[in-house]
């Protein structure tokens, strides 16, 4: 049996290139945002994602009828296994593939056949029938909560609300609690004993949509385990043997294993788990409210450890939403549901459940969205005060459970926070992160952004900045919980693009600007849409920034916030001497070396990320760096790093976002050592 699960364990290999193939579609993991189709399929070596770019309106519309997409394609494309994260504490794709048994993804070029999907029990097209029924049916953000609910379907519109759930603490009931299978198996049963069924004769119905359920409500691994749960208890019931909580939990996670051996490699799995445990801990004592709030204390260490942010209201929330949710939702989305298959349409009720779910949307909002940012620990520590925790609980010792799930961890954390100068990857542009011992300063230099290019309306997608998978997890990993100082060296999209996206998701003290720059046309509209609290300072050549760090402003004296005008700063970091130039051009470098003809580095920040309009040998010469930071994407389109600014760099060392990912200068809180570490292990040069 362990040979057997080992072999299942391991991926098939499959080389990067291009490829023509068959490729079986899952119609139901089908994803349409803009003019990109998206979906899980089948390769003869393996599972893969699907990627696909209609050409016209009227294809869009086509794959919208998911259902009919459960078939085979002839295709031409091509295959490329998913990147590792690039910065630290960022989401990892590729251990989010692998971890679902997904070899990576297939990018479609052309479709040259296909044939359907012949087998005869196909539960994922139904699945995918309901899904488009319920979106075809039901106006969008009402369709988002019932396929969500009813059929664990997460398409674009859900990552919407997904953060407002997150920070509240209210995710897991789409995610992990599979409550919907104990409310539909419920519901099975009452049906089968009005209609005369023996404990006997509902064994054959129940083992079937058992199966059937597996799939229809999604096949996550919450879904999984209600499943299982379920057919435990049903199947035990009939017999002479009489098995606790812990040995059904034993045996569930038993079953679920033989399924999917890398059940814990996911997220939602641990958590699914996790707080299936918890709560069968906590059965040992009597129910009360203090015991129900007590769940997220004693799962604290995990969100700090998986999502680095503990809800403070997340227990409170839970208890009152819980039988809002088990008590109404669920039963009135399933009527609704089983309502629309018979009626033509029912709008003007539609509409009244939107702006109900609107209301208490903003309910949740004010509520909920007080989560404390705690910053990343290590899984043992997490998985050391959750047991110490749990066992404090059971003794009834409230304080020290407390000290153990929240405070150590708390802690730890912030004691090992170190002084750093960190080059975030932001693909194609520049984010430069400071910070003091502990978190007692934090300065962030430009943000990143994406470009984007016109669209028709029906081709535009719908995305979250590229911050919010780059610089924010990076400075909620630390523990950041407050910035004191951004600076935006100029108004390109690349330096200041995700600045308001930044200033939502973590408070912003003061924003320094460049005097003048406020006619730039981004600039102005940022300043127009600063948060409350936040100001801005305009610069003023030579003055110092920082207590335990300097950031010392070399140029401009004022500037329409283009390249040429770009923020010059000077940080000094224990000691060492970082110069960081925006993109700054060839001409004002040597205005630069004019009026600072002793200025040094230790690490020179390049200019335009490695452009050859930035950079001369004479600039180089006159700095004299030990270490150039180049900030380019990878296979970006502009050619960046240019041969004559490697060459101007010849025998000095050069890191590069492209290549290394996150580079990182840190300084140990307890010892006087100097770290620098880079987060791809690619060759330095």
């Amino acid at each position: 049996m362990l040979g057997l699960r080992m072999v299942t364990f391991q991926n098939h290999s499959l080389e990067e290139g291009p490829l023509t193939t068959e490729l079986l579609v899952y119609s139901d993991t089908i994803k349409i945002n803009g003019d990109l189709v998206t979906f899980e399929g089948k390769l003869p070596a393996g599972k893969v994602m699907g990627r696909y770019q209609v050409a016209s309106f009227a294809e869009k519309e086509q794959w919208m009828i998911r259902q009919h997409w459960q078939k085979y394609l002839r295709i031409q494309g091509e295959f490329k296994e998913a990147e590792t994260s690039r910065n630290k504490h960022a989401f990892d794709y590729s251990f989010y593939l692998s971890g679902r048994n997904i070899l990576g993804t297939v990018t479609i070029k052309e479709i040259v056949a296909s044939k359907p999907d012949t087998g005869i029990f196909s539960v994922r097209k139904w699945r995918a029938a309901a899904v488009t029924h319920v979106q075809q049916f039901f106006p969008q953000r009402l369709a988002t909560y019932i396929n969500a609910l009813l059929f664990g379907y997460k398409d674009q519109e859900f990552q919407e609300i997904r953060q407002l759930f997150s920070s509240s603490g209210l995710l897991h009931f789409f995610t992990v609690s599979g409550m919907h299978i104990t409310f539909f198996f419920t519901w099975v049963e009452k049906g089968l004993r009005r209609g005369k069924f023996t404990k006997e004769g509902m064994r054959i119905p129940v083992l079937v949509l058992i199966l059937t359920a597996a799939v229809f409500f999604g096949g996550t691994i919450s879904v999984i385990r209600g499943v299982l749960s379920y057919g435990t208890s049903f199947f035990l019931s009939g017999t002479s043997w009489r098995l606790s909580a812990c040995d059904r939990y034993g045996i569930v996670l038993f079953l679920t294993l033989l399924i999917d051996p890398k059940v814990f490699m996911q997220t939602a799995g641990q958590l699914s788990f996790l707080m299936t445990f918890l709560l069968l801990m906590q059965k040992t004592l009597n129910h009360s409210v203090k015991h129900a709030l007590f769940l997220p204390i004693l799962a604290a260490p995990f969100m700090m450890y998986a999502f680095y942010e503990f809800p403070l209201v997340g227990g409170l929330l839970t208890l009152l939403v819980l039988p809002l949710f088990k008590g109404l939702l669920l039963p009135l989305f399933s009527v609704f549901f089983t309502i629309s298959l018979f009626l033509p349409e029912m709008p003007k009720l539609g509409q009244g459940i939107e702006q109900v779910i609107s209301i208490g949307e903003s309910v949740i909002a004010s509520l909920g969205n007080i989560a404390l940012i705690t910053g990343s620990i290590p899984m043992g520590l997490a998985i050391g005060c959750m047991l110490a925790g749990l066992f404090f609980y059971q003794r009834r010792q409230w304080i020290i459970c407390l000290l153990f799930s929240l405070l150590f961890p708390l802690l730890s954390q912030r004691l090992f926070v170190p002084s750093a100068v960190t080059f975030v990857d932001v693909g194609q542009g520049d984010s430069i992160v400071l910070q003091t011992a502990f978190n007692q300063e934090v300065y962030v230099i430009d943000t990143g952004g994406s470009l984007s290019f016109p669209r028709e309306r029906w081709q535009q997608r719908s995305y979250q900045a590229n911050a919010h998978y780059s610089l924010i997890p990076f400075l909620q990993g630390e523990g950041i919980k407050q910035i004191d100082g951004l600076f935006l060296t100029h108004g390109d999209t690349d330096h200041m693009g995700n600045a308001r996206a930044l200033m939502t998701a973590i408070p912003v003290k003061k924003v320094y600007l460049v005097p003048g720059s406020e006619d730039h046309p981004q600039i102005a509209a940022l300043i127009k849409q600063l948060p409350k609290g936040t100001t801005v300072h305009w610069t003023k050549v030579g003055e110092t920034i920082g207590k335990d760090l300097s950031i010392t402003v070399l140029a401009p004296e004022s500037g329409a916030g283009e390249n040429e005008d770009s923020l010059v700063l000077k940080a000094e970091v224990e000691k060492n001497v970082f110069l960081l130039t925006g993109d700054l051009d060839q001409t004002g470098e040597e205005k630069l070396i004019q009026e600072y003809p002793q200025l040094q580095t230790d690490v020179l920040k390049l200019g335009h990320h490695g452009s050859r309009t930035a950079t001369s040998p004479r600039f180089v010469e006159s700095t004299s760096p030990k270490i150039g930071i180049i900030s380019c994407g990878k296979d970006n389109r502009y050619g960046h790093p240019h041969a004559e600014v490697l060459e101007a760099m010849e025998g000095r060392r050069i890191l590069r976002t492209d290549q290394q990912g996150m580079i990182r200068f840190s300084w140990s809180n307890w010892r006087s050592v100097k770290r620098l570490e880079t987060w791809l292990d690619y060759p330095l040069e």
